[in-house]
């Protein structure tokens, strides 16, 4: 964020780029604990099991 003098605002360009940042922050923490919390689904349901040494054959 811009420092400026108690009597200025900021410019309207300012002020939007200050509030996208503040937005991409917080989508960026939500998206985090959304996936957290898509694998500890997955790894409820088994979707981690663990494989085996030999390759599937098709």
């Amino acid at each position: 964020m811009t420092m400026l003098p108690d009597n200025e605002t900021p410019p309207p360009e300012q002020s939007e780029v200050d509030r996208l940042r503040a937005e991409n922050t917080l989508l960026r923490t939500e998206k985090d604990l959304l996936l957290k919390a898509a694998i500890g689904f997955a790894t409820d349901a088994g979707a981690f099991q663990r494989r085996h040494d030999k390759p599937e054959t098709r």
